[in-house]
């Protein structure tokens, strides 16, 4: 009996890396996990996941009770309002939704956002299709087929998705129907490649085959319909979930088996299913194997012989057991000596090389005429030197050997046995898969800047990426050319393999880490705190700040302890100063700040600096019609009231001194608390005669005692002398 393995079987891309994430996950946190509903379709890969630690749950437990911390979002993805709740409450979220689960995601976002009314193609009740539901707004509607579009009636501007493992033609004919009733119809393709590639597989091997086995979850919808599609084909059909579940009748006269699976199926289980097909066929007696074309088997009766075709059905087998019962040995088989079935066939298909495939290698040698691969096959593989790098440097400067790397077949020889590889090309190809990734999940990506052109600059992602020059700031940029050998951390606007297209933006990750350090900085303000800040622009009123994605005014009156003419006298833009938060406008997002209050306050060593009956210079900065304004220093300034201005009598400040002058002052008064200060010009003209009478007289002899007699005598002596002649 002829047993043939599907091409493309085992796990996908989306469900091998939520396996890996959950696993990893659970490694990491050393404890369990939680994920809200199975995290694939599968219950015996479930059952293992559980014994690493990954516990499905019906609902969220709590986190502060002992209960699970983080939480692993299933392939299928989650409703967006619970992965909201789940991070409200303090879960740390592992998201492993199928990449192109979540461009479905996004895909309908951006469709509610721009003014459509989405339609979901595809199962109501399928988790997946209920999560891209959460993202699709109030308005959303779900369809399964033809005759619920047309109940829609007629819809303004319809924008249509599809559930990832939808049938191509039922999307088709959705789309048909509603284009009669719509004015626009737009549709954005999300059905994964994988599954239609798995499921034209399974209908060719269906079509060789006398029997077929579809091995995956009965809730699982794609392997559901791998079952579906081996009917269509006329092929006698078993849906089972695992060995134990096969039944050596199914195999009595049948020529060839065919085994296929879902994307959900682990590989451990579709090789125990292989092994047991091959015990089977051991166990079969030579003469009970006839050349009849099988009849239908429905619920495990013998098959029905003849020459016409019957129609066949789905085989319902009894439920899978407990896991620990699936993961036990299966039934004994009797079986030739040492040779039972082991899924020899299963390891031959896997192992068997395709032209156009990648696989992971080891490097053997290297030399000037190319590399040698070791990739498990009959014969060591050879890659070109013109195959190994886009770049073109010496072989040794990109692998050595021992080196696992990942190369592409280009050509495979069963005669001579040679097998020529491709690293280049594995390497783009892989490239343009991350890329996808990385656009499905809106993932920032780094890379450097190899090129200066006309109208941006050219990136290497893998593959040749062009940044737009609009693309690579928040701002404009002049000068590209500084950019030249430096990274880039951009997200990928435009992906097209087929015209070898890749446009990316850096400006929308800054704005995005912008809007993040924006929100960020507005939730945990507050008035009186101080902020590192950044000058971003200058006015003659003040100065604009960054302080976390959030700009704040700087007023010119509060730059300074001093009087400020112009804020370029204190800052200048691309200065990094501390500020304090003074006012804040949530309302109007308006922030006030001021550097001056995070400064030394000038007035508080007044007393000491500046007593009273000293005399200090200073600098008139205005004149009012009551007297002169002097700075004595930044931030201390002092009046002189106009009766202190001069002996003579002043109609005017402006009379003794003016804007600018410099002056002598005596301090009359201080009071710092009130900050202010009275100063007197006139009394430094009074000290200073005053001194110099002073230190006139100190320069003069001290004279000997005088008396009256000495100091009048002579005035005295005349006098007598006077009366004397008279007599």
């Amino acid at each position: 009996m002829r047993i043939s393995v599907s091409d493309d079987i085992g796990f996908c891309y989306g469900v091998r890396r939520a396996v890996e994430m959950a696993e990893e996950a659970a490694r990491v946190s050393g404890g369990p996990v939680c994920c809200l509903g199975p995290l694939i379709h599968n219950p015996q890969e479930i059952a293992r996941l559980r014994e690493k630690g990954v516990i499905p749950v019906e609902e969220l437990p709590e986190v502060d009770s002992g209960g699970c911390a983080v939480l692993v979002l299933r392939a299928h993805g989650m409703p967006r309002e619970i992965t909201e709740e789940a991070i409200a409450r303090g879960f740390r979220v592992v998201d492993a939704t199928c990449p192109h689960v979540k461009a479905s995601q996004e895909a309908a976002r951006r469709l509610r956002e721009d003014g459509y009314r989405v339609i979901i193609v595809g199962d109501p009740d399928h988790p997946e299709v209920q999560a891209t539901n959460s993202f699709a707004g109030n308005g959303c509607s779900v369809v399964d087929g033809v005759e619920a579009a047309q109940a829609l009636g007629g819809v303004a501007r319809a924008g249509i998705v599809a559930q990832t493992t939808v049938r191509q033609d039922l999307l088709d004919s959705v789309v048909g129907a509603l284009e009669k009733t719509c004015e626009e119809v737009k549709v954005v393709r999300t059905i994964c490649e994988a599954t239609s590639k798995r499921q034209e597989a399974t209908r060719s091997l269906a079509g060789d085959c006398d029997v077929m086995l579809i091995i995956g979850g009965r809730d699982s919808a794609n392997t559901r319909r791998l079952a579906e599609i081996a009917l269509e084909e006329g092929c006698e059909t078993h849906l089972i979930e695992t060995a134990v579940e096969m039944e050596p009748e199914w195999f009595r006269g049948k020529d060839s088996v065919g085994i296929a699976a879902g994307t959900s199926t682990p590989d451990w289980i579709i090789k125990e299913v292989v092994g047991k097909v091959e015990d089977m066929e051991k166990a079969i007696a030579p003469e009970e194997c006839v050349d009849e074309k099988p009849g239908s088997v429905e619920g495990g009766g013998e098959p029905v012989s003849g020459t016409a075709q019957p129609e066949t059905v789905i085989e319902t087998a009894p439920e899978a057991p407990e896991a620990p019962e699936v993961e036990a040995a299966t039934p004994e088989m009797p079986a030739a000596p040492d040779e039972a079935g082991d899924g020899r066939i299963y390891d031959e298909a896997v192992k068997s090389l395709k032209e156009g495939e990648i696989i992971p290698g080891k490097v053997v040698s290297v030399d000037e005429n190319g590399v040698m691969v070791d990739v498990g096959y009959k014969s060591e593989g050879i890659i070109p030197l013109n195959e190994l790098s886009r770049k073109q440097v010496p072989p040794a400067e990109v692998v050595k050997p021992g080196d696992e790397i990942m190369v592409y077949v280009l050509s495979v020889d069963n005669q001579e046995g040679v097998l020529k590889l491709s690293k280049r090309r594995a390497d783009e190809d892989l490239a343009w898969g991350n890329l996808e990734e990385a656009m499905a999940e809106g993932r920032v990506i780094e890379a450097p800047v190899v090129q200066e052109v006309k109208g941006g600059l050219v990136v290497d992602v893998g593959a040749r990426g062009f940044v737009p020059a609009s693309q690579i700031e928040r701002g404009y940029v002049s000068n590209l050319a500084k950019y030249v050998g430096q990274p880039l951390r951009m997200k990928i606007l435009e992906l097209d393999h087929g015209k070898n297209r890749v446009v990316l933006s850096q400006r929308v990750v800054l704005e995005e880490e912008r809007e993040r350090l924006r929100a960020a900085t507005w939730s945990n303000i507050a008035e009186g705190d101080i902020k590192h800040g950044i000058v971003k622009g200058i006015t003659d009123f003040g100065a604009f700040v960054d302080i976390g994605g959030v700009d704040g005014l700087l007023h010119v009156s509060e730059l300074s302890w001093g009087r400020v003419n112009h804020p370029s006298e204190v800052v200048k833009e691309g200065d990094e100063i501390e500020v304090m938060i003074l006012r804040i406008d949530r309302d109007k997002g308006k922030i006030s700040l001021g550097l001056k209050q995070v400064l030394p306050d000038p007035w508080s060593t007044v007393a000491t600096k500046y007593p009273v009956d000293a005399i200090v210079e200073g600098k008139v900065t205005r004149l009012a019609p009551f007297g002169a304004f002097v700075q004595l220093e930044p931030g201390i300034e002092g009046l002189i009231h106009i009766s202190e201005l001069s002996h003579e009598r002043v109609s005017k400040p402006d009379e003794v001194v003016s804007p600018g002058a410099g002056v002598r002052v005596k301090i009359l008064k201080s009071r710092p608390e009130e900050r202010r200060i009275s100063l007197s010009l006139k009394a430094v003209e009074d000290d200073s005669e005053k001194k110099h009478v002073d230190d006139y007289l100190s320069g003069q002899p001290s004279p000997d005692k005088v008396t009256l007699g000495e100091v009048f005598g002579d005035i005295l002596d005349e006098a007598k002398n006077g009366s004397r002649s008279d007599s």
